[in-house]
């Protein structure tokens, strides 16, 4: 049976007058993608205002 285990990932958006800037999302996910792990999911949880500060990356990757 194979067996995996998960991390997650916060990456914070950058705030800017009238603007949000994505976090260097690809440089952060190849980070982790050279010690095993690859991308599952990604999300923007909303804040009570309805605007999001981070998004949040779910990792995998098989254990022994």
């Amino acid at each position: 049976m194979t067996k995996y285990e998960y991390k997650t990932l916060v990456l914070p958006l950058t705030m800017g007058f009238f603007r949000q800037g994505l976090p260097d999302i690809s440089s952060a996910l190849n980070i982790e993608g050279r010690d095993g792990w690859r991308l599952s999911q990604v999300f923007s949880p909303s804040t009570t205002l309805g605007t999001a500060d981070s998004v949040v990356a779910i990792l995998e990757r098989e254990t022994s």
